[in-house]
């Protein structure tokens, strides 16, 4: 309803100019800037300033491109030696993560666990992790109540296999900076967990306690659907 009046209001606003301040003495206009339809006026004209305006843009989004090449890659990273965090590991095996010279987390190897989004709460499983490694419960954060917690070790990185119930949902960990959707009937991650999409979280020794947030808008609940992931020792 409110983009109804929003369209009427539009509309009628540029109808109304559109006639209104139209020129009544258009075939008797002298022109006396010499302005003619497609062609930029001379006296206005400076290849300098074109130039500078094409090719700073340029050198820009080129830097830009060359400094987020690493992160980015690392977001989606892919599992094995290609990537940055080896194989999931072996029983006992630790991940001992650590940043290199580009601020990147790179792990020996990674743990599995899970994660799935509906409305409006997270569900973590921890699969067969040792609570040493992993655990799950919950805790109660201020303006969102009662919320389901995720406790992950310092040092080690976790590949966390996500899906939906129902709609869209996108676990948002503030701190860490990561986010990614969870679908609901897509089969298109890999292949070996037949899980739609997955998400690196690697616990290095910055990171600390966060709020866990949902970014895609999935019902009159969504504002609240929250968790918190503990870091621990």
């Amino acid at each position: 309803m409110i983009s109804f009046f929003v369209s009427v209001f539009t509309f009628t606003w540029l109808y109304h100019h559109s006639f209104w301040y139209r020129s009544e003495d258009a075939d008797d206009y002298n022109n006396p800037d010499e302005i003619a339809v497609g062609v930029f006026p001379k006296h206005n004209d400076d290849m300098r300033l074109e130039v500078a305006w094409t090719i700073a843009p340029f050198i820009l989004i080129v830097w830009l491109t060359y400094v987020s090449w690493v992160p980015l890659d690392a977001v989606w990273s892919e599992t094995g030696e290609d990537g940055y965090h080896g194989e999931e590991c072996e029983e006992g095996q630790s991940s001992n993560n650590q940043l290199d010279d580009y601020g990147v987390v790179t792990s020996e190897c990674y743990h599995v666990i899970e994660i799935t989004g509906k409305q409006w709460v997270w569900a973590f499983d921890c699969l067969d992790l040792s609570t040493e490694l992993c655990d799950t419960g919950s805790d109660n954060i201020e303006v969102y109540g009662t919320v389901p917690l995720l406790s992950l070790k310092t040092g080690e990185t976790y590949l966390a296999n996500m899906r939906s119930e129902d709609v869209t949902h996108a676990p948002w960990f503030l701190g860490m900076g990561v986010k990614e959707d969870t679908l609901y009937g897509a089969q298109i991650g890999p292949s070996e967990y037949n899980w739609p999409t997955t998400l690196w979280l690697p616990i290095s020794d910055i990171v600390d306690d966060q709020i866990i947030l949902c970014t895609e808008y999935c019902g009159d609940a969504h504002s609240v659907m929250a968790g918190k992931l503990v870091v621990h020792q």
